[in-house]
């Protein structure tokens, strides 16, 4: 019985291993060529691994896309998450959100990987279970937990929360395509600040 166990054990962790090299691979290749000019072809031969075993995870290039999005919005998720416990008021909250993400999104491979493939990134994340997911729990937290005096009706905070969502992907991008460089303690602070006025006046 113990045997048994163990092999599942081994076998559920050779799974995850090759899982996670076929995601590594996808989004080198998605960082460096584009989503277009990646084929199945391409991650099995980066991977090393067999055509039919990539069939085995993924049915197609978008469902490892769409995984590898569904992966960085969930870190996302729990970065907010760790945030709203630390913060002690919306300014903090705010900040650290936008702080936590501009971090996430910052490193050279990430930042070509949104460059390269925007409009497949948006139509991703939109669908993304743990988007709509972050935009309900922002919408309750602005409703419920700060004291905001701006906004009243219910379909307000919901568009508010998708402002909040969609607003620093859009300035990450409108930086990186251009040759101004800011920090992501300058992107995250402009941010932080435009939304306090907003939410708080």
């Amino acid at each position: 019985m113990n045997h048994s166990n163990s092999f599942l054990g081994k076998r559920d962790k050779q799974k995850l291993k090759v899982r996670e090299r076929l995601m590594k691979e996808g989004l080198a290749l998605f960082s460096s060529s584009g989503f277009e000019k990646t084929t199945v072809a391409h991650i099995v031969e980066k991977s090393e691994i067999a055509r039919g075993t990539f069939y085995n995870y993924f049915p197609d290039t978008q469902k490892l896309f769409d995984a590898l999005i569904e992966e960085l919005n969930q870190n996302i998720k729990a970065a907010i998450q760790q945030t709203r416990r630390d913060s002690k008021n919306v300014y903090d909250y705010l900040y650290g959100t936008f702080k936590n993400y501009f971090e996430l999104i910052g490193t050279p491979q990430m930042i070509q990987f949104h460059i390269l493939n925007q409009a497949h990134i948006r139509q991703s994340s939109y669908q993304s279970n743990v988007i709509k997911t972050i935009v309900k729990n922002l919408n309750r937290d602005l409703k419920s937990d700060f004291k905001i005096k701006a906004f009243t009706e219910k379909y307000e905070f919901l568009l508010l929360s998708f402002m909040l969502v969609g607003s620093p992907p859009e300035l990450f991008l409108a930086t990186h395509t251009t040759n101004i460089n800011f920090s992501n303690n300058q992107l995250a602070t402009f941010l932080a600040k435009l939304f306090h006025k907003v939410l708080m006046e």
